[in-house]
């Protein structure tokens, strides 16, 4: 009966399983009505379609004589085994004995905390220049980034080995004694590991000096590492090679910020919290309606609010935002705003919530205001 070389579906073959497993089981089948516990959909969708054609409608057919009830697996509760334990005691009224083999232990020590750093170097010549990168990771994952350009000639392999001491010299500053280092070098990871010989003269003294600050740093390792893993690195190494600085020009310190939105978003945060008397959407609105521009919008601004004004519709004589889920939210002022986070955090069944849960629910209520995240924050703070 059974045909493996066809090709068959999930339901079918769940279908011809259980007809194959209850043609086993027919004589003690006919005589019983069969719970059929299964957590498959397929089999709910089998016992309940109305019509069915095919293979599957065969099988179902020599299934029919049999008192089959299909029910869903449900989830074991600890009541459930409370009860049995109740129904079913052990004999003789034996006393289960839990043994703790270290029952005697009286305290626990708290796992001691990492102290290990972490340091990755990178080197680089190009045509603008030689630079080096290194950066510095504590226990705490503070990031201390360290970037040179080299004002002389140097290979690639110098240019590896500068940036290793250059970082090394900076981790002994700190009187770091617990270090990795990591490095897509191959080359100068083996020949400090003295896997390799140095043979190039010009490597040597190189060499020399970068054992010497090993031997001062108390547990040191060297690891290789791929280049796709040590991007922070040879971000450095670019900008410190691409830099075409003088010796005399100063260099403030580097700061990566995170922006999570488009510049012309804030613009309409920062106009929207001008008290001109007007809605904050009154520019869109207008666009929309046709009226044009603000006669005082700059170029660059009349872009930026078009690009906005395409997120917006008007219906009847309200503007609403288009959302990502398709919902249309409705657009209200500073007034209305200040009132319904009022009323949703704190009024009729208010749950009090945070400022993201609280924006989150603004939006599912289905209104808009550009600052709704920051408001919500700073009124539940």
């Amino acid at each position: 009966m059974l045909e493996y070389e066809q090709k068959y579906t999930i339901i079918e073959k769940t279908c011809l399983a259980m007809v194959w497993a209850i043609q086993k089981l027919r004589h003690y089948l006919l005589s019983n009505r069969v719970l059929l516990l299964s957590r498959m959909d397929p089999l709910k969708y089998l016992f309940e379609k109305p019509a069915l054609t095919g293979r599957t409608a065969r099988w179902l057919l020599l299934l029919s004589e049999f008192d089959i009830t299909y029910v869903t697996q449900k989830s074991i509760k600890g009541r459930v085994i409370a009860e049995q334990l109740a129904d079913s005691p052990v004999e003789n009224n034996k006393i289960l004995k839990a043994e703790f083999p270290d029952e005697e232990i009286m305290t626990v020590e708290d796992e001691v905390p990492d102290t290990k750093w972490l340091m990755y170097f990178d080197g680089a010549v190009n045509n603008r220049g030689q630079g080096v990168g290194a950066v510095l990771v504590s226990p705490r994952k503070e990031y201390i980034p360290i970037s040179i350009k080299l004002q002389f000639k140097c290979t690639n392999n110098m240019t590896e080995y500068e940036a290793c001491i250059s970082g090394l010299e900076a981790a002994m500053a700190l009187h770091i004694q617990d270090l990795d280092v990591l490095g897509d070098s191959i080359l100068i990871i083996c020949q400090i590991n003295r896997n390799w010989k140095t043979r190039e003269d010009k490597l040597i003294p190189y060499n020399t000096y970068l054992e010497s600050l090993v031997r001062k740093v108390r547990n040191i390792t060297f690891t290789h590492l791929s280049r796709t893993r040590n991007h922070f690195a040879d971000a450095l190494t670019t900008l410190a090679s691409m830099l075409n600085i003088s010796a005399t020009m100063e260099v403030q310190p580097l700061e990566v910020r995170f922006q999570w939105a488009s510049t012309y978003v804030n613009a309409i945060e920062i106009a929207a919290r001008c008290s001109d008397g007007k809605p904050w959407y009154t520019d869109i609105k207008n666009l929309i309606l046709g009226k044009g521009h603000p006669p005082e919008a700059s170029g660059k601004e009349r872009r930026s609010l078009q690009k906005l004004a395409s997120n917006f519709v008007i219906c009847g004589e309200e503007l609403y935002r288009r959302s990502f889920y398709g919902i249309q939210l409705l657009c209200i002022d500073e007034d209305q705003a200040a009132e319904l986070v009022e009323q949703t955090h704190e009024g009729v069944c208010g749950p009090h919530m945070n400022g993201k849960m609280l924006s989150r629910k603004i939006l599912r209520l289905g209104y808009y205001w550009p600052t709704m995240e920051a408001d919500c924050f700073a009124y539940v703070k």
